[in-house]
């Protein structure tokens, strides 16, 4: 049907699909824009993915992002069509948020409460880059909030991007600042008074009289960002607070400012000492035990980690299985973190790696359990930072236990065995587990 209609009827067909699907305004009028534009490109000439490739051509001096950009809106309408682009992929080179010391917002809270005019401005200028930093909104939610959107402990961001809600959590200090800035307010009052492109311009004004030409609105936004993972957030609560659709888009601020790779290089300079915390290994090398328990430690422990248990009668009487946690309860980091769910044979079925284990740090592994009932191990090894021997460099956590499916679909119960802790693994001789794809 698509195909016998000329082209000014399917994209007006198209233009309803757009409306129902794209709730941001500048998103739908941009995507109008492009595709008006490759609309007379097509001419009498029906939609083809050759088309598509002659039309972004016109466009190869943009910058990548922006290529990228037109080259989705048009994906999403071939596949409508029902030619989807599948060979056809436009790259955008990795790049990374801006990273902005403490010092540099210093400067600039120095430039707005030092201002020489407009000083009855100064309590909201100042507010309204604070709450940014603490807070992580975007400048169109600076502008949109509301007055009865502030609560004592928390705020509530309204049709934020792609038109979704969240809650912000507040500390005390800037709530309590919020509460005395809105008291004498209505309910409807915009907290702030000013539209996103003021609040950019004023940013970007302070910012220049402090000396930094590179600071705007959304750089007080990757701060928020990059402290809260500085600070040890995991990266998924930082989605929620960001109101990040994808954790991809979250998980950009970890090359910024992950402590793992940070960590790693610091473990050049260690020295080192002795430990006191015993450790239980199964060994028949009493020299190897011996050099092992005076050298900078890690002790690597498994444990499922549970549900609440289930108020269902039919269902078992133990909590149901969330995760497992890999937990470095010894003296030292352990490097090269390698985990993996292994069958009753010993072959690997999922795997997982990390870079640096702290000492009492943990991660988490969650290996797909929609298996056969059965025997199953977890195995985690490590090398040690310290060690000088190549016999001696690697150590291994081992926990077995039994999987059983539970009366709820997609349930399983885990479990687990003793612990087994191994030592004096060579190279060699370690459970190779990131040579192959698993089966």
């Amino acid at each position: 049907m698509l195909r016998q209609m000329n082209n000014e009827d399917l994209f007006q067909l198209y233009d309803s699909d757009l409306v129902l699907r794209l709730h941001n305004a500048k998103n739908l009028a941009d995507t109008r824009k492009i595709l008006t534009r490759f609309k007379k490109h097509l001419g009498e000439y029906p939609p083809s993915p050759e088309l598509v490739k002659s039309f972004l051509a016109q466009y190869i001096d943009r910058k990548p992002r922006t290529l990228y950009r037109y080259a989705q809106m048009l994906r999403v309408l071939m596949k409508w069509y029902g030619e989807p682009m599948e060979d056809f992929k436009v790259k955008v080179p990795r790049s990374l948020p801006p990273y902005t010391e403490d010092a540099e917002i210093e400067r600039l809270f120095h430039v707005i409460e030092n201002k020489k005019t407009h000083k009855g401005t100064i309590v909201r200028d100042s507010l309204m880059v604070e709450l940014a930093l603490k807070s992580g909104l975007r400048r169109g939610e600076l502008a949109n909030l509301e007055v009865k959107d502030v609560h004592p402990d928390f705020l509530i961001v309204r049709n934020g991007k792609g038109g979704k809600d969240r809650v912000i959590p507040l500390s005390t200090a800037i709530a309590l600042r919020l509460k005395n800035f809105i008291e004498q307010e209505k309910p409807d009052q915009k907290v702030f008074g000013l539209k996103p492109a003021s609040i950019t311009m004023k940013i970007k004004s302070f910012a220049r009289r402090a000396g930094l030409e590179n600071l705007h609105a959304h750089t007080l936004r990757h701060k928020f960002a990059t402290d809260l993972l500085e600070h040890g957030a995991d990266v998924r609560s930082v989605q929620d607070l960001l109101g990040h659709e994808n954790l991809s888009t979250t998980q950009v601020y970890l090359s910024v400012t992950d402590k793992r790779l940070r960590e790693t290089i610091d473990l050049l300079d260690d020295t080192k000492r002795k430990i006191t915390t015993p450790v239980s290994v199964e060994t028949g090398d009493s020299e190897k035990e011996r050099k092992y328990s005076t050298d900078l430690q890690p002790i690597v422990t498994i444990k499922d980690v549970l549900k609440p248990a289930s108020s269902d009668p039919d269902a078992l009487s133990r909590e149901y299985f969330s995760h497992f946690e890999i937990r470095n309860e010894g003296n030292g980091p352990a490097i090269e973190i390698e985990m993996a769910l292994l069958d009753s044979r010993r072959q690997w079925i999922d795997t997982q790696r990390e870079t640096v284990l702290r000492a009492d740090e943990s991660l988490e592994f969650k290996p797909i359990l929609h298996r056969p009932e059965g025997r199953y191990y977890i195995l985690c090894q490590h090398k040690r930072v310290s060690s000088q021997d190549e016999d001696d460099m690697w150590v291994q956590t081992w926990l077995p236990f039994k999987l059983k499916k539970a009366s709820k679909e997609s349930e399983v119960y885990v479990m687990p065995g003793e612990l087994e802790f191994k030592f004096g693994i060579s190279k060699k001789d370690k459970v190779e587990i990131f040579l192959r794809k698993p089966k």
